[in-house]
């Protein structure tokens, strides 16, 4: 009898986790496992066609729910944020092992020794914790007490991505960006642990290059007056794009500027797709760019004037980093690798609940 997994995200809005989570799901279900995959709380914006067991992640209803839901599976992944209190506390007293997915980097998130405490609490109620780097894992062992030999370490990943038939001229063509110069992609949430600020004033500080922003949020309308003010001409915001690939296709180089992230999956799509990156040294970005081979990864205070000339550096050595990327992901972020690694820790946990 296949294993059979529940997978628990915090929402269904279409996030980077949520998306992570999902993928994890069907990459298990392709594999032989029995995975289902539910959210805590549900949204009416960009769903990822999840079933949300309420309105609040830690109401008795949804702990009820979870619960309930949980009978059914031999073993329960949290898949970071939320999932962790709302796991601990819906399985307490059962014998059900779940796994807790942490997605984000450890050290940003204490908050004084009390919250230090709870978290310690929670992390120790999880048969097994996977973090996506090994510092990563270590700051978690360190700061919440959780055993080595309970923490592993597993990648994010995406699917191998296959050439794309739509030519650079006819991507730009399609997202309305120009036909000729260098185009800088930049994708994510518009708020301001991403900095996209700090994106728009190094394309300023650049002669020449067209911006090209992805994404919706809270800090639209201010960007778009800085744009308009340092980039006349030279940016265009296409909002919330749901396939990525006509941007891959029409960019020459993506930036990553965030002040702080687990391991972006925006950069392993980019390098998918031969692209190199310019990123922000900010949680696991260095363990999925490889500076001054599959692109450049510059300092987290980085003003904008460093990182438009580690922008003009990868620019003048696209194709070969941009192949290297693509063979440096293949090699050690994509499902046919990282799969099997979850495969393996879940049959060793959820075993032991039989």
């Amino acid at each position: 009898m296949p294993l059979r997994v529940l997978i628990v995200l915090t929402s269904n809005q279409r996030r980077g986790a949520e998306v992570e989570g999902s993928q994890l799901a069907q990459q298990l279900r392709d594999r032989g496992m029995a995975a289902d995959v539910v959210a805590l709380s549900g949204t009416a914006t960009e769903p990822i066609g999840v079933h949300a067991l309420g309105d609040r992640p830690l109401s008795w209803s949804v702990l009820r729910q979870l619960r309930a839901r949980s009978k059914s599976v031999d073993v329960v992944i949290a898949y970071g944020s939320s999932t962790l209190p709302a796991c601990a506390l819906a399985l307490s007293g059962t014998r059900m092992p779940f796994v807790y997915r942490s997605i984000g980097d450890p050290q940003r998130w204490v908050c004084g020794r009390v919250h230090r405490w709870r978290t310690g609490v929670l992390f120790r109620r999880a048969a097994h914790v996977v973090a996506l780097w090994p510092a990563a894992g270590a700051s978690i062992s360190s700061l919440y007490g959780v055993p080595a030999e309970r923490i592993s370490c597993i990648a994010n990943a995406r699917p191998s991505a296959t050439p794309s038939a739509m030519s650079k001229t006819a991507a730009r063509a399609t997202l309305g960006l120009p036909a000729l110069g260098p185009v800088v992609a930049w994708v994510g949430a518009l708020s301001s642990e991403k900095q996209p600020e700090l994106a728009v004033r190094a394309v300023g500080e650049l002669s020449s290059g067209y911006l090209a922003i992805a994404g919706d949020g809270p800090l639209q309308p201010v960007l778009a007056d800085e744009a308009e003010l340092l980039l006349e001409g030279r940016h265009r915001f296409l909002g919330v794009l749901v396939d990525l690939a006509p941007l891959w296709a029409a960019a020459d180089v993506v930036v990553l500027t965030s002040r702080t992230e687990g391991m972006p999956g925006v950069l392993i799509e980019a390098a998918l797709h031969g692209l190199p990156v310019v990123a922000v040294d900010v949680g696991a970005v260095s363990s999925v760019v490889i500076d001054n081979v599959t692109g450049r990864v510059v300092p987290q205070d980085a003003g904008p004037a460093a990182l438009a000339a580690a922008v003009t550096d990868t620019l003048m050595n696209a194709e070969r980093m941009g192949d290297a990327a693509a063979e440096y992901v293949n090699e050690h972020f994509t499902w046919t690798v990282v799969a099997p690694q979850w495969i393996a820790l879940l049959n060793r946990v959820g075993s032991r609940s039989h």
